[in-house]
């Protein structure tokens, strides 16, 4: 017989420090990356809205409950600017991740930062440190 996956269930068992409701939204240029890091979070038991477009991310944020906004440095800066202060201006205690294909040590406009080669399992870790 075979049980459920260790890390998956290590995942949905940690979740619970997000409140109730609490949405995450994933916006990248990228579609292929952008939906396999939606399916990634999913299945880790997170609400994950996920979208390549700008207007339809700062239409979620506007009537989210607020839980945190990840950001592709693969957007342009200005993109990730107004997504960040929206963000900023309806969820208070949201967190923005930035997600980029190589380290910087302070993240323009975001609480947090992932390498993106890093994994899955750095980017859920770091979505639950808030």
């Amino acid at each position: 017989m075979l049980g459920p996956h260790p890390e998956k269930t290590s995942f949905r068992l940690c979740c619970a420090s997000l409140r109730e409701g609490d949405k995450i939204v994933s916006v990248r240029g990228d579609h292929e990356l952008l939906w396999l890091r939606n399916a990634v979070l999913q299945s880790a038991g997170f609400k994950v809205l996920s979208t390549e477009d700008e207007s339809t991310a700062l239409e979620q944020i506007s009537r989210m409950d607020c839980g945190v906004l990840l950001v592709c440095y693969s957007l342009p800066q200005p993109v990730r600017n107004r997504l960040a202060r929206a963000f900023r201006e309806k969820c208070t205690d949201g967190r923005i991740i930035a997600i980029a294909n190589m380290k910087i040590e302070k993240p323009e406009s975001a609480d947090a930062f992932v390498h993106g080669v890093e994994g899955p399992e750095t980017l859920i870790s770091t979505i639950l440190q808030g």
